[in-house]
């Protein structure tokens, strides 16, 4: 926990190492999430229509946070905000129409999560 996932059209060329790093940067400067902890991913969409003009130079990111429950929405809203900041800031300007969104929501009771530690194998021993 988080998870963070970005889908955007596939019009928009980003630079994904650079856009996540700032993402997980911003979450962990929220002072709500570990570190280690943030799973963040970028899901290009090739298949996409915005609108009913099909020739209209249209674009998109939506970016949706899931996290634990038990935050008030005053930090989910301020979450959300966060990381439309970012993502004003790393998607390309020009004469596209873009459209940004976020959302925060919470994970549902049956998220679980383990974490495995580096082991070595038997057969390295």
């Amino acid at each position: 926990m988080p998870h963070l996932t970005v889908e955007y059209t596939a019009n928009l060329v980003l630079d994904a190492d650079t856009l996540l790093g700032r993402l997980n940067h911003a979450l962990v400067a929220s002072g709500h999430f570990d570190e280690q902890a943030i799973k963040s991913r970028l899901v290009a969409l090739d298949g996409f229509r915005i609108g009913t003009d099909e020739h209209a130079p249209r674009a998109f990111a939506h970016a949706r946070l899931r996290i634990l429950p038990g935050r008030d929405e005053t930090v989910r809203a301020m979450l959300s905000e966060t990381i439309q900041q970012v993502l004003r800031e790393h998607l390309p300007a020009g004469p596209c129409h873009l459209q940004i969104c976020s959302e925060v929501s919470e994970l549902p009771a049956s998220y679980r999560k383990i974490t495995v530690l580096p082991f070595s194998s038997p057969a390295s021993s």
